[in-house]
């Protein structure tokens, strides 16, 4: 339960950067929300990425090949709900009479279930011995 909800903490400091920045961007017109949005995935993957591995999911026998490992499954995983967001978010853009800022937060809060679990199962998982 305690990993649910450190999961969410960290997903939730995640998302706020992602969000924080890419309306920033989109909002001051120095990027198109696509581009803000990848700009803001990079910045917001990092922040995600050293949350869970140090506090959601440590791994007290971290060697520099599973933490490559987590990271390069992470990455997969995350850039998966980054593909999906972004083509959430260019429907939006291309089909929506709507503000572009607001298409960036729905777009933004579709993934995070689906990122969970695949964190959990997959991308943190504890190698079989």
């Amino acid at each position: 339960m305690f990993t649910a909800w450190r999961f969410g903490i960290v997903g939730l400091a995640a998302t706020a950067t992602h969000a924080g920045i890419a309306l920033a961007l989109t909002v001051s017109g120095l990027a198109h929300p696509l581009v803000a949005n990848l700009i803001a995935f990079l910045v917001a993957f990092a922040v995600s990425f050293l949350g869970h591995h140090v506090w959601s999911f440590p791994d007290s026998a971290s060697t520099a090949r599973r933490r490559r490992r987590r990271m390069m499954r992470f990455f997969a995983l995350a850039f998966a709900g980054f593909a999906a967001n972004s083509a959430a978010l260019a429907g939006w853009l291309a089909w929506v009479p709507l503000p572009d800022a607001l298409g960036v937060i729905v777009s933004i809060g579709l993934i995070p279930l689906v990122t969970y679990l695949g964190a959990r199962m997959w991308a943190f998982a504890e190698p079989a011995v």
